[in-house]
């Protein structure tokens, strides 16, 4: 797996997040093994028990074991290891963790645009706002530039209302902001087909509807994009 597309899984992540998901890999990992090396030590000391006569020779070739067929005995086995649900948990507990972009949390900005940076990101009264839930392509590219381009005149000089869930990338606020109209700017970016959906940074599918409208995203979708929900 190439080193760049990891590195953008965890492009504009908080540091926290990616220390909070690192811990969190390990641990799985750790829990994974220590039932492992408990079961291999457990069969060795069992085999020993056995082999009181070190020394004799089996007269008939020793079979080997059959695969374990999956049954509903085997699951209820799985199901009642505590190991496993440890794992679980701790899965689980990332997973909400690292779902960003709570747009019922943080603080109010109202303000005039007074810089478009790219098609995603804007300053709203010199404050940078990275639009949530959105992605478009990057500058130098003929599809983020027509992005920045398309958001210049939808937003440039006009009164937002930013809605920032509290969260940080590089020197970014995070949030949502809509026009004077109540039209949310990233559903707008959207329907033009100039920008995507972030599924990731969009776990409340706000998105969802106008991305399935406006049909799949043409752009470059950014590793980080990815979701399963």
């Amino acid at each position: 797996m190439p080193i760049d597309q990891i590195q953008s899984w965890f492009q504009g992540l908080p540091a926290k997040d990616v220390a909070l998901a690192l811990i969190a890999a390990v641990s799985i990992i750790v829990v994974l093994l220590g039932r492992w090396g408990a079961s291999f030590l457990v069969r060795r000391l069992t085999a020993r028990r056995r082999n009181v006569h070190g020394n004799v020779v089996p007269l008939t070739r020793r079979q080997r074991p059959r695969a374990k067929r999956f049954t509903r005995r085997n699951l209820r086995s799985v199901m009642r290891n505590p190991l496993w649900l440890v794992a679980l948990a701790i899965v689980m507990a990332v997973g909400f963790k690292l779902s960003p972009g709570n747009p019922f949390q943080g603080s109010t900005l109202v303000g005039r645009v007074t810089h478009v940076r790219d098609g995603d990101t804007i300053e709203v009264n010199g404050t940078p706002i990275r639009l949530n839930g959105l992605t478009c392509d990057e500058i130098g590219t003929p599809l983020g530039d027509q992005a920045t381009r398309a958001m210049r005149r939808l937003v440039s000089g006009k009164i937002l209302t930013c809605r920032l869930n509290g969260e940080r990338t590089y020197d970014r606020e995070v949030g949502r902001c809509k026009l004077p109209d109540g039209r949310d700017i990233g559903a707008v970016m959207i329907s033009s087909k100039l920008c995507g959906r972030c599924a990731r940074y969009d776990p409340h599918r706000l998105y969802a509807k106008v991305q399935r409208e406006a049909g799949p995203f043409k752009g470059a979708y950014p590793g980080y994009c990815l979701s399963f929900w």
